[in-house]
């Protein structure tokens, strides 16, 4: 072998050796490679395994917490014993509801009032204003705040040696309708659709003939909220009433549920109404067809309107209890009677809003 070949050869065996050397070397990478890769998957998946648990645990407990502190407030899909959950916004809206209806009448003056020498005009008028409630292009009231029936009817009395004696008088309407108060103070004569003196509403409609300017401004006159369930009412449940009591201004009163019927003591028995509920509040002459709220998990829902006060009074001139109209009453009679159904009615308006 001569020097130029034993050079190649030692080359080559380099080479070799080399490239033995790299491989290896390359193996054992590849091999810590995979035991790295391997001992990640093994930490992630204990990791996993580890976050998994303690995300349950934490689930676990976050939920007990927070179905103890939604107990604790009164979450629970009924209405509310207190005002701990009502939005400062619910309540803005419910104060500014200030929707009402005028009653005027042109009376025709009984001929025995004249003829028994009393100085009285041959007509007089008459007028009433009381919250409304719309629902659409229907108006929701107390009957009693509106009905010719009631207006038209007077009792005189007069003194006599004998002690005081109270005549009944009854006029003849020559002329009444029922008006609502648009907030620019322009009036809209209402169609009267239905009426039940016994428990105590009306409901009327708008004309359909109205302006695009007049029919918007009845739109905003729309109740604020959903018509709720006053058969899940219960003694103590909490309640608001916006009224206008002695026709002087708007008064937003909080108060409670103290019964869920009425009663009145006849000579001969106790009268119990099933369609009224009892409510604390302090009402006078004016807050008769108020709304009243109450609140299911904050939401305000429309339960009853103010009829009046119930039982006597005390020395001040207040009243001792006041009354109100289930809400239920009046939607069911109403559906049933006209076909009517003003909560859906209710439900379809809030929601294209």
């Amino acid at each position: 072998m001569n020097r130029r070949t034993g050079l190649g050869t030692v080359v080559i065996l380099t080479n070799i050796v080399w490239g033995v050397i790299s491989f290896n070397a390359y193996q054992g990478i590849q091999d810590r490679i995979t035991n790295i890769e391997l001992h990640q998957k093994v930490y992630s998946e204990s990791t996993q395994r580890l976050y998994d648990v303690e995300f349950k645990r934490w689930q676990a407990v976050h939920e007990k917490t927070v179905a103890k502190f939604l107990e604790t407030l009164g979450v629970d899909g009924k209405y509310d014993f207190n005002n701990v959950l009502i939005s400062k916004d619910s309540i803005k809206k419910f104060f500014n509801y200030q929707v009402y209806a005028k009653t005027d009448l042109l009376l025709k003056v009984p001929e025995e009032l004249i003829r028994m020498g009393f100085n009285v005009p041959q007509e007089i008028k008459r007028s009433a204003e009381s919250p409304a409630i719309f629902v659409g292009k229907y108006v929701l009231m107390t009957s009693h705040t509106n009905d010719a029936e009631y207006f038209k009817k007077e009792t005189a009395k007069f003194e006599t040696p004998q002690g005081i004696l109270e005549i009944r008088f009854e006029f003849k309407v020559l002329d009444y309708k029922v008006e609502v108060v648009l907030p620019d103070s322009k009036e809209v004569v209402l169609k009267e659709i239905y009426r039940d003196r016994e428990k105590d509403f009306s409901l009327f409609e708008i004309p359909k003939n109205l302006s695009p300017k007049v029919a918007a401004k009845v739109k905003s006159l729309n109740f604020p909220f959903v018509i709720g369930e006053s058969t899940e009412l219960e003694v103590g449940k909490f309640i608001y009433i916006n009224g206008r009591p002695g026709f002087n201004s708007e008064v937003a009163r909080p108060g409670f549920v103290t019964a869920l019927f009425t009663a009145t003591l006849t000579d001969e028995e106790v009268k119990k109404d099933n369609n009224e509920f009892g409510i604390s509040q302090s009402t006078e002459q004016g807050d008769s067809g108020s709304p009243i709220i109450a609140f299911r998990d904050g939401r305000p829902e429309l339960i009853g309107i103010y009829l009046g006060w119930a039982g006597d009074f005390h020395d001040n001139g207040k009243n001792v209890r006041s009354r109100a109209l289930k809400i239920n009453v009046a939607v069911d009679d109403i559906k049933e009677k006209t076909g009517i159904n003003l909560r859906e009615l209710q439900r379809q308006i809030l929601s294209a809003k």
